[in-house]
């Protein structure tokens, strides 16, 4: 698999959306209260860029309502993911938690952590579990589920001594883990408790258990 970079134009509106929706991310607005449910600080909401989609720019009144999640690296913002917030079960009603812009291709999350020159990186699955390790100090990069990594994402790794996958609690957990273990044998595991992720974790046992337990 190959990844051609969004053109320059593409990347002015990506940027354009995202500080948009990061400036409709107010005190009181339903991405604000559901990122304090998450135990995610105003902090990482700023660093992160994140966003609410109350005003959609003009070809994104799909995603009204939803949480934006920018991918940014040294060019800019190069995709945003969204995120239902609303208090009901997605599937019931037919349609995906999480959605992409079309044409978008799954992309590292935080890829700007792979600048910083560390002994041990951490890999979690999904954005927000990504958001709650970096939140607790630990250098963390993110694939958007277990079936995101690509052989093409372990060219980017290689370079550190130790990388540990923070895993879900789950059978998709652990597949993503393995999937990132048989190409590299830098590469360890550490799963969360049945049935829990990075953030479900970190929410009931607070900083110093999740970085105690990812070994950071």
């Amino acid at each position: 698999m190959t990844f051609s970079p969004p053109s320059r134009q593409r990347i002015a509106f990506l940027d354009q959306a995202a500080t948009a929706y990061h400036r409709q991310l107010k005190a009181g607005t339903p991405a604000a209260e559901y990122l304090k449910s998450r135990g995610l600080s105003q902090d990482s909401a700023q660093y992160f860029q994140l966003g609410y989609v109350a005003n959609p720019l003009s070809g994104h009144e799909r995603y009204a309502g939803m949480l934006a999640i920018p991918y940014i690296n040294k060019q800019g913002t190069v995709a945003i993911r969204y995120r239902c917030i609303a208090d009901h079960q997605c599937k019931d009603l037919g349609h995906s938690k999480y959605t992409r812009e079309p044409g978008d291709d799954s992309k590292i999350f935080n890829i700007l952590a792979l600048t910083l020159h560390v002994p041990r990186l951490a890999i979690c699955e999904g954005e927000i579990d990504t958001i709650t390790a970096w939140q607790c100090g630990i250098p963390a990069i993110g694939v958007a589920g277990a079936q995101s990594w690509h052989k093409i994402f372990n060219r980017l790794i290689r370079g550190y001594p130790e990388v540990v996958t923070l895993a879900d609690g789950d059978e998709a957990g652990l597949k993503l883990a393995d999937t990132i273990n048989e190409k590299n044998e830098h590469a360890t595991t550490v799963q969360m408790p049945s049935r829990q992720d990075v953030n479900e974790f970190y929410r009931e046992h607070g900083k110093e258990a999740l970085t105690g337990k990812a070994g950071f």
